[in-house]
């Protein structure tokens, strides 16, 4: 804490941020900020005398603990978006200004910031069905508004999406609505849509060129932080890999902009100009952040370079961790939600092990710097893998074990990648055309995909299907943290408490695997779909009544944390005209027969003419997103107890009302979750 002084206001600011998820209460910060300027008074009135200083120099400590704790907790209140009354919310039109838009095949997706006199400064999503591709960010728009909160597909271990719109975005409320009922009323830009207007021509600019789209993706993602068009395929491969990081804008490249930059103005050095230097170099890196949006990472690297630069013009010495605390502290001042952001723990957590650990290549120094070069890279994938590895199989459900021998092989390349884009960005502006620049590009592409791909092909360089718990990564960074206190002041209580933490997170880990069921069936919400999962010791079986064209590698994809929690290795989807017969399970679309429930899925209007004549005896219906019927049709031609809803279809509160005026019993999949049947 001595080296690091910025961690004494970090910690409790940060530990402020996570309790305002569970009590929202402006007051008790205000309570607490006055309770610890009373300890302060209290303690200075004591300090007078010699002795009375010694026995409170430790103790003043406390109220800045808890004045930066409430501070933390107020400051997450304040920047939490307003909550919109029904009134609100609908039966007005509303005037925004595009922020940022991206394009599907059919639709377009839209953040606007609402700028309406009787609404709080508010962001909402707008997808519409159709593309208008000459709308641009700065535009202004009308629509007429029917918002709604943004709500999870409510599957068990599914991505928080709700949580991430609102953290990353800043987004609580979004609507859909066909292209014709958004009317552009005039453009009024800032700077922000200005840098999205710019971002988005350089995109275009890049895809109408001859480079392959492979390289293209790339380049688009390392240049302009914008990495959507990236397939999850790919990503899948990159993170299998340990080599995530390359695809997204992180303070990797950052830091590989800063040396290029400072290489190219060393000129300046022979003028006795460095403060220049330092300065030009700074404005750069701050400019390339505001360029490519202010994400976390890029945003956490450029705070601390821009710390330890400022310590070299003004000749102050430079702590790198405590820089790392401060650019911690000024993003959490300014988006408090970021705590939450996958990438804000990882770029931190994995900066801030490198640093901890950066003492240990220098003790083992060589007189070649090609092993000196070596060494480092190895010992410093090595720590930034064990610092994240409990984060990535988390969040990821895959622990890459060939993370340093990727890295060893994809590293090098990447300076010369981004110098090379930036190459190719500047002469495709002017409009010229260098076929050797885009054939080396696109050379460095395919060499950073096999490698990928010749590291994941080495046996057991990645462990998938990996489930752990909050629980298990509190337990594993505590394991972390002892071990790190244990190197710097040598006290074995540290490696006893390491020790304790170990084991907790090992029972707890037991306790999971005892409590998961070997055997079940779950009913979830897709996106396209409402399948029914059947799983038996390792294996499972899908059922998706309405998806026409089931794709078992995307599905595993998507639903990785189900299938990890569930430790199912095989998936094999039932389809139309077949059959699955298992203990406890009869699965022979569109019906289906498990762990004692019969069910039938209705969708696509074949309902109506293949059970009409003879009413069949069940005990839920799917109603799956295809269905266009009532439940009273439902009632003659079933024998029912219950209806399953999709959580996402068109119909389903008007469903649900006449479900309620017909006292008939419903499970909404998007309101009460995931149906899990044992």
């Amino acid at each position: 804490m001595k080296r690091i002084p910025a961690a004494r206001i970090l910690v409790p600011f940060a530990l402020g941020i996570v309790v305002q998820q569970w009590i929202d209460y402006w007051w008790i910060p205000l309570a607490l900020i006055a309770i610890a300027v009373g300890w302060y008074a209290w303690g200075v009135s004591q300090s007078k005398t010699p002795a009375g200083r010694l026995k409170w120099r430790t103790r003043f400590i406390m109220p800045l603990v808890l004045t930066a704790l409430s501070l933390g907790w107020l400051n997450a209140i304040i920047h939490e978006p307003s909550r919109l009354s029904e009134d609100l919310r609908s039966r007005r039109v509303l005037v925004g200004r595009v922020a940022n838009l991206d394009y599907t095949d059919f639709s377009m997706r839209l953040a606007i910031d609402v700028l309406d006199k009787e609404l709080p400064p508010c962001r909402v999503l707008v997808s519409t069905r159709g593309c208008d591709y000459a709308m641009q960010a700065g535009d202004l728009v009308a629509w007429p508004a029917h918002l709604s909160e943004v709500d999870n597909l409510g599957n068990p271990e599914q991505m928080d999406y709700a949580g991430y719109l609102l953290d990353s975005k800043g987004i609580r409320y979004q609507q859909h609505l066909p292209l014709s009922k958004l009317k552009k009323v005039g453009h009024s830009p800032t700077l922000m849509t200005r840098m999205a207007s710019v971002r988005r021509s350089l995109r275009l600019m890049v895809y109408n060129s001859r480079l392959s789209s492979q390289a293209q993706h790339f380049t688009v993602a390392l240049l302009l932080g914008d990495s959507h068009a990236i397939d999850q395929s790919t990503r899948q491969e990159f993170s299998a890999a340990g080599v995530a990081h390359v695809l997204a804008l992180s303070g990797l490249h950052v830091g590989i902009i800063a040396v290029i930059i400072w290489w190219l103005l060393f000129p300046l050095d022979y003028l006795r100009l460095k403060k220049l230097r330092l300065g030009l170099s700074l404005a750069s890196i701050v400019l390339f952040a505001a360029f490519t949006g202010m994400s976390p990472s890029v945003l956490r690297a450029t705070v601390m370079i821009g710390f330890i630069f400022a310590s070299l013009m003004f000749y102050r010495r430079s702590v790198s961790l405590n820089a790392l605390a401060m650019a911690a502290l000024v993003i959490l001042v300014f988006t408090p939600a970021a705590l939450r952001s996958v990438g804000f723990q990882l770029s931190f957590i994995t900066v801030g092990a490198i640093l901890l650990f950066a003492r240990v290549p220098q003790a083992i120094e060589s007189r070649h710097r090609w092993v000196n070069y070596l060494t480092s890279t190895v010992i410093t994938s090595l720590v930034a893998m064990l610092a994240t590895i409990a984060l990535t199989a988390h969040y990821f459900h895959v622990v890459s074990l060939m993370s340093v021998l990727a890295n060893l092989l994809i590293l090098p390349v990447l300076p010369i990648l981004m110098v090379l884009g930036t190459l190719f960005l500047l002469v495709t502006a002017a409009g010229q055309q260098w076929q050797a620049l885009d054939w080396c590009i696109d050379t460095l592409c395919r060499y950073i995909n096999w490698a990928t791909g010749a590291v994941n092909a080495v046996p057991g360089s990645h462990i998938a299907g990996v489930y752990v718990s909050t629980v298990g990564v509190v337990a594993y960074f505590a394991v972390f943290t002892f071990l790190i206190l244990w190197f710097y002041c040598k006290d074995r209580r540290y490696l006893l408490a390491a020790g304790c933490a170990l084991i907790l997170m090992l029972g707890h880990s037991l306790w999971l695997d005892l409590r998961t069921p070997r055997r079940g069936a779950i009913v979830f919400n897709s996106f396209t779909s409402t399948p029914v999962l059947y799983y038996n010791n390792g294996k499972g079986y899908v059922w998706a009544p309405d998806d026409d064209e089931p794709d078992s590698a995307a599905f595993t994809r998507y639903y990785a944390g189900l299938l990890a929690r569930y430790k199912i290795d095989t998936i094999r989807f039932i389809t139309d005209g077949d059959t699955l017969r298992m203990d406890n399970a009869l699965i022979k679309p569109p019906i289906a027969h498990l762990m004692g429930h019969r069910m039938v899925a209705v969708g696509r209007g074949k309902w109506k003419h293949a059970t009409a004549e003879s009413p069949l005896t069940v005990d839920d219906i799917i109603v799956t997103k295809r269905f266009h019927g009532t439940a009273a049709n439902l009632q003659k031609c079933y024998h029912f107890d219950r209806l399953i809803l999709s959580g996402a279809h068109y119909e389903t509160l008007s469903l649900k009302q006449e479900c309620d005026s017909l006292h008939i019993p419903y499970h909404d999949l998007s309101s009460q979750g995931a149906l899990e049947i044992r």
